[in-house]
C-alpha cells in the first residue's frame, strides 16, 4: 500500500510539474525603422502548436526631406495569431511566424503642423490602421525565463511618414503557469 501511495504521489507530481506554459508576458527593443522602439506583448497559448499575442509598440524616428528631418513617433496595439514552424524535441528553440492587425495614433512633430517659420508640414498627426506579420525565436534559459529574438513587418495604410515600418530586436519573456 505503501509503494502504491509513493507512485500516486509521483505521478500527480510529475502531471502537475509537465502542465504546458499559458501565459507569458515579453518585453524587447530595437531597431524600429529608421529609429528606434520596444514592444510588449502579452501571449495567450492556445494549444502546443499556436497562441495569440496583444502588443503594445512605440517606435521614435526621424523621417528625412530635402536637409529638413521631422521626428515622429508611432503607438500602436497589434492582435496577432503564431503558429510554430519549428521545435526542438523539448521546446527549448521555437521558431513561430504570425500575423494580425493593428491600429494606433503617429504623432509627426510632437503635434505641431508648423515645423519653422518656412517649412510646414505635409503629413499630420492621425490615427494609423494596418497589419503585421512576423517571426520570432524563443529561447528557453530556465523554467520562466527565454530570450526572444522577434522581427515584425508593420504596414500603416494611411500613415504620411512609415507605410512599411521593420521591428527587430532582442526580448525577455517571462512564462507563468494557469
Amino acid at each position: 500500500m505503501k509503494y502504491f501511495l509513493l507512485l500516486i504521489v509521483l505521478l500527480v507530481s510529475n502531471f502537475i510539474h509537465a502542465q504546458a506554459f499559458s501565459n507569458s508576458v515579453m518585453g524587447a527593443a530595437g531597431k524600429f525603422g529608421d529609429g528606434y522602439g520596444g514592444e510588449m506583448t502579452f501571449n495567450t497559448n492556445l494549444d502546443e502548436y499556436s497562441f495569440t499575442q496583444i502588443a503594445l509598440d512605440v517606435s521614435l524616428s526621424n523621417y528625412t526631406s530635402g536637409e529638413v528631418t521631422i521626428p515622429y513617433s508611432s503607438y500602436t496595439v497589434s492582435y496577432s495569431y503564431f503558429t510554430t514552424l519549428y521545435a526542438t524535441a523539448r521546446r527549448y528553440k521555437v521558431l513561430s511566424i504570425g500575423a494580425g492587425l493593428l491600429a494606433g495614433y503617429e504623432l509627426v512633430n510632437g503635434g505641431n503642423e508648423a515645423f519653422s517659420n518656412i517649412v510646414f508640414l505635409d503629413g499630420q498627426s492621425k490615427l494609423i490602421y494596418g497589419g503585421t506579420i512576423g517571426a520570432e525565436i524563443d529561447v528557453i534559459i530556465s523554467n520562466r525565463l527565454s530570450i526572444v529574438a522577434k522581427t515584425s513587418q508593420f504596414y500603416h495604410m494611411n500613415s504620411d511618414f512609415g507605410k512599411f515600418t521593420n521591428f527587430s530586436g532582442l526580448g525577455l519573456r517571462y512564462y507563468f503557469f494557469r
